[in-house]
């Protein structure tokens, strides 16, 4: 059984008006139990919608957002959380980052932190940013790096 934590942009994706169809045939072919996504996820969903302005998309975003279809709801027992073993993975990815050269982001050095604490491959259309992270990318229509 392969497990995946599905990162923001691929929550964001799914979301759209128009999905990409590879990343909606790719999660046609996962089994819910094996889909996770974190709590930073929730969070940067939730700041995405406070940062728009009032009016109708944001309304539709929060009605989604607090509905049977938001992300709450949906991965109900499978949102992971930052916890101790998954801040120490997080400074040892940094500090690797450092090390190489080649600073990482913060935010998305705790998704792969999270994914790893908790045996998962990250699931992202922002490979650059996951670097020497195991990762699969079905926006693009690929397979695990």
């Amino acid at each position: 059984m392969t497990r995946y934590l599905l990162d923001t942009n691929i929550i964001g994706n799914v979301t759209k008006p128009r999905p990409s169809e590879s990343l909606l045939e790719w999660m046609a072919e996962q089994v819910d139990e094996d889909l996770f996504i974190s709590w930073l996820t929730v969070a940067e969903i939730q700041r995405g919608m406070l940062e728009k302005p009032a009016g109708k998309k944001r309304r539709l975003l929060e009605a989604w957002f607090s509905g049977r279809e938001g992300p709450q709801v949906l991965f109900a027992g499978r949102v992971l959380p930052f916890d101790e073993k998954a801040a120490l993975i997080w400074a040892r990815l940094m500090a690797d980052g450092t090390k190489l050269g080649r600073p990482r982001s913060t935010l998305d050095m705790i998704v792969a932190a999270i994914a790893e604490a908790n045996n998962c491959i990250v699931v992202t259309d922002n490979e650059k940013d996951f670097t020497g992270i195991k990762t699969v990318n079905p926006v693009r229509g690929g397979g695990e790096d």
